[in-house]
């Protein structure tokens, strides 16, 4: 059987890995990896490969566009679609889409993005100085985009990052990655002094990040 499957390489990566999502197979590799090799190791899996797309395609849906519902701030609110302007309601909880999901879904999830980016954005600038003053931390500028693997990043030049997708977990949640980057410009690597900051400024940030390990495909995977 021949497996169509992407091929990601990377100088970084020291072993080979596979992940099977809806979408596709995608092949993790080190760069200078044996092609043939490589072939012949995805070939073998092709039984594991095969059993995780069933299961994949016996499972719910995996976000809730298929309901016509997304998450914000940890709540459904209801899709609209066909609107005569794309915006985040909060008090009647909807999202109003000038795209239909069903006909256009990539110009549906590209408003999305954008309205979760501005909202998100928002609030971080009303709770980010907060955090910044009460933990001593700084940054020089700030940035709100879509991250496929990341929901936030403090670089050694000070930019700020935070993943839009942020925008459908509950407010402590956000509020824990703002403390955890926060708490990388006292210490960059994740040890024990590390976390010892980010529990000093955060009580729930274990219970916050076990909510993004259960809910995290769902918040990002549109």
């Amino acid at each position: 059987m021949e497996f169509n499957y992407q091929l990601k390489l990377s100088k970084r990566r020291k072993t080979v890995a596979i992940k099977v999502r809806t979408s596709g197979i995608c092949v993790y590799a080190p760069h200078n990896i044996c092609k043939t090799w490589l072939s012949n190791w995805v070939h073998s899996k092709q039984k594991w490969i095969l059993e995780k797309q069933k299961s994949l395609h016996e499972q719910p849906p995996n976000t809730l566009w298929a309901s016509n519902k997304i998450l914000v701030y940890g709540h459904e609110y209801d899709l609209v679609n066909d609107a005569s302007k794309s915006e985040i309601d909060h008090d009647n909880r909807r999202v109003y889409l000038t795209a239909d999901w069903q006909e256009n879904s990539a110009a549906a999830i590209m408003e999305v993005k954008q309205l979760f980016t501005e909202n998100l954005n928002e609030y971080l600038l009303s709770t980010l100085p907060k955090y910044k003053n009460l933990m001593q931390s700084d940054y020089t500028s700030l940035k709100v985009r879509f991250y496929k693997r990341r929901w936030g990043s403090l670089s050694s030049t000070g930019v700020i990052a935070f993943n839009c997708a942020l925008l459908g977990a509950p407010k402590w949640v956000i509020n824990y990655v703002i403390v955890h980057e926060l708490a990388h410009f006292h210490v960059m690597a994740h040890n024990r002094a590390f976390w010892d900051i980010v529990s000093r400024f955060d009580q729930n940030h274990v219970k916050a990040k076990q909510y993004l390990k259960a809910y995290g495909q769902t918040l990002s995977e549109w």
